[in-house]
């Protein structure tokens, strides 16, 4: 399934309006705040959209490449944001990041991570995360509390957005364990699908995962807000470093 490279353009941006300048400030405070980010770092903003956080790095200072898979987001992004002296944009599958020990941190937001379809698939994240970082850099991924996501998942809600109709239906499929998604737009008399479909992991899980790397996690928030990561979470946000080869 390679939902991912259909999904992820201009309307995409339609469904998640809120995903703001103001909402990535704030999340990126607290980025550079647990990572302990010292100025001039350089940062690979992994899955970075149309640039939102990495602006909000490259306002702080730091040196920040912007990866995608997406021409389209990675062409609003430089439309955007390309100005600023401290952001590259790169375009690239994140199982294939082309850099080495490059890295003093690599930050995800907003669930970039478990698109594809085998655990094998999403652990090549996590190596490519690994190798793209300088030893004792640091990562931070924002990911799902998979609990939290099963007890609240809404099958289904429609809402009406500048002229277009947004539906949305939503399943939980138990025997992949994976949210299953698929969006629906109208616009005058057109209609556009769209899917998504993202590996839930648990925490336990993921540590599984990471234990495959040299990437050790060293802590773990339930929300942007720094607080405890529990089963009531809204967030699963995973914290840690690459560390030294032996």
């Amino acid at each position: 399934m390679t939902w991912y490279k259909d999904w992820f353009g201009e309307d995409y941006l339609k469904v998640y309006p809120h995903r703001d300048e103001i909402e990535a400030k704030k999340q990126v405070d607290f980025v550079a705040k647990v990572l302990d980010l010292k100025l001039a770092k350089k940062i690979l903003d992994l899955g970075c959209g149309n640039g939102r956080h990495a602006n909000e790095f490259s306002g702080k200072g730091y040196h920040v490449t912007c990866l995608d898979l997406s021409s389209v987001l990675l062409s609003l992004a430089k439309d955007k944001y390309g100005s600023a002296s401290c952001i590259c944009f790169v375009q690239a599958d994140m199982r294939q990041i082309p850099f080495a020990n490059a890295f003093d941190s690599v930050v995800s937001f907003f669930t970039t991570f478990g698109y594809f379809k085998t655990d094998d698939e999403n652990l090549q994240t996590l190596k490519n995360i690994e190798a793209a970082l300088k030893p004792g850099g640091s990562f931070f991924q924002d990911y799902m509390n998979k609990k939290f996501v099963i007890e609240n998942l809404v099958p289904y809600d429609s809402r009406q957005v500048n002229g277009f109709e947004i539906t949305q239906e939503r399943n939980y499929n138990r025997a992949e364990e994976r949210i299953e998604k698929k969006i629906t737009l109208k616009e005058n008399g057109k209609v556009r699908e769209y899917f998504e479909s993202v590996r839930l992991y648990t925490l336990e899980e993921m540590k599984t995962l990471l234990a495959k790397t040299r990437l050790k996690l060293e802590k773990t928030f339930g929300d942007f807000d720094g607080s405890s990561f529990n089963s009531k979470s809204p967030r699963l946000l995973l914290v840690g470093k690459k560390e030294p080869s032996t």
